[in-house]
């Protein structure tokens, strides 16, 4: 019985007709649908529905509605007559679903009782924000502009850096109830098409009922979603963009959002930043080399502390060792919980700081990292050392250029902190082995994550841990897999 209820009601929906009662009904509760009536040649009824807010009403009068009206209802009846108004593209709909999802596009919709179709017009206008720089992408030398939440503002951008026929995007539509649309923008000629069906067949399986930001698709669309390690990189930068296009790589961009994110990518892509190809190739070399060294600070120092001053003491220079007894000498907890007291109050500043203004997350950070860290250590809760090593612990997070890869680190180091006060280096050394382990095994969009190193890939290594003058890097990146292997003309 359920069957045929569902038939039914499938049915129902195919024969509703285009007509001004019909729409009405599908409008009840809408009251920001603006509805014009008018007659045509003084007996014919017909009505105009748009959304305020979201279209141009002078382009709309100007353009769609003046030259319905003047128009003979003769000569409104055929379809030929009305596909160019005053040079506006008009859509002819001839089924009930198409015109509500056109009107709820942001179209202006056109019924008229006694004509078999329906027209639209799309005339938009809404509000957007101006193109600023993006709050957590700072860089120096580079450009000063961001992405926004418009779709086609941000297909522009790229458009105007990537003037090429060849620049194309494959789009697709997600969300049962809020309709959202999807943009793979890629580089005809240079993308591996493979990788490009690869993901547009899993973004559109992708069955949700609203895409609200990419991280949605991002997490659907993962090849490994347990692991902590972004597996695809997201930016608000269009030059961070328009790079990962020229090799060969593929940019989804979503209605709403201003992230854009980037596939497929490997670990040593979260420790590039902009500025690293606007500077001297020294320069840029040893601020990258300070970036992954940072990682490793972040990451073992705070386990480090906790296995030398719980377990192997012995390997503390004498004359640091009655330094380092003398400032625990007052703390009644064991090493590990004094780090993770410590740590944890780091992590919820760290937090507060983001979700408050700016001017308030400031004076907080100010407050926690001055006050209370000092009257942590005048009351003996942690030692003197400790507030050094996790001040820095924290700076060192602070290098790593992608908020995904950091906050990956973050959770990362407190699996290696509980494994050093449990067994000491034998439990780093381990952690140490799993992670190596794991970032080897993982992909991004089927790509191996850890190359160029395993697999091991020479000409990558360029531009990995070190950044090359630009003349030896003559190759793109193997992670895409590029059709066209060369950047530039006649370079072998």
């Amino acid at each position: 019985m359920k069957r045929n209820r569902n038939n039914s009601s499938n049915s129902s929906k195919a024969v509703r007709s285009l007509t001004i009662e019909e729409i009405d009904n599908e409008i009840i509760d809408c009251p920001d649908i603006i509805r014009k009536k008018v007659y045509l040649n003084g007996r014919k009824e017909a009505c105009f529905y748009y959304i305020e807010g979201l279209v141009d009403k002078d382009l709309v009068e100007r353009d769609f509605i003046r030259p319905i009206i003047s128009m003979d209802f003769r000569n409104l009846a055929n379809e030929k007559n009305v596909i160019n108004i005053s040079g506006t593209k008009v859509s002819v709909i001839t089924d009930f679903e198409t015109a509500i999802a056109n009107l709820f596009s942001g179209e202006t919709l056109f019924i008229c009782n006694g004509l078999d179709f329906a027209l639209s017009c799309l005339l938009l206008k809404f509000e957007k924000r101006s193109i600023d720089e993006p709050q957590t992408e700072k860089n120096i030398r580079g450009p000063h502009e961001g992405f926004i939440e418009a779709l086609t503002t941000n297909m522009a951008i790229l458009r105007r850096r990537i003037k090429n026929k060849n620049l194309k995007f494959k789009s697709v539509k997600l969300g049962t109830t809020t309709t959202q649309t999807v943009a793979i923008a890629y580089i005809d000629g240079i993308v591996n098409q493979q990788l490009l069906e690869t993901l547009y067949n899993r973004i559109k399986a992708v069955n949700f009922d609203g895409i609200l930001a990419n991280g949605y698709i991002e997490q659907v669309i993962t090849d490994f979603p347990n692991s902590p390690f972004p597996q695809y990189q997201a930016t608000e930068r269009p030059e961070k963009v328009t790079s990962a296009l020229l090799e060969g790589k593929l940019a989804v961009i979503l209605e709403g959002t201003p992230v854009v994110i980037i596939a497929p990518v490997s670990f040593f892509s979260f420790f590039q930043a902009l500025d690293d190809y606007s500077s001297q190739w020294i320069n840029a070399s040893f601020l990258r080399l300070l970036r992954i060294s940072s990682l490793f600070v972040a990451l073992f120092l705070p386990s480090l502390y906790i296995a030398i001053t719980s377990f192997h003491y012995y390997a503390v220079p004498l004359n640091l060792l009655a330094t380092l007894a003398e400032s625990r000498a007052r703390v009644p907890f064991p090493p590990i919980i004094e780090v993770l007291i410590l740590e944890a109050t780091v992590e919820m500043v760290r937090e507060a700081s983001i979700r408050l203004p700016t001017y308030i997350g400031t004076s907080i950070s100010v407050v926690a990292g001055l006050i209370i860290g000092q009257a942590a250590v005048e009351a003996g809760v942690v030692s003197n050392l400790l507030i050094v090593i996790v001040a820095s612990t924290a700076i060192a997070s602070y290098v790593i250029p992608t908020y995904d890869m950091a906050l990956a680190i973050r959770i990362l180091r407190f699996v290696f902190l509980i494994a050093s006060g449990i067994f000491g280096i034998i439990g780093i050394i381990v952690c140490i082995s799993f992670f190596l382990a794991h970032v080897v095994t993982i992909e991004s969009l089927g790509q191996p994550y850890y190359q160029p190193v395993m697999p091991f890939k020479p000409s990558d290594l360029k531009d990995t841990f070190v950044r090359a003058p630009f003349k030896f890097i003559k190759k793109r990146p193997s992670i895409a897999k590029p059709f066209d292997k060369t950047r530039g003309k006649n370079n072998d």
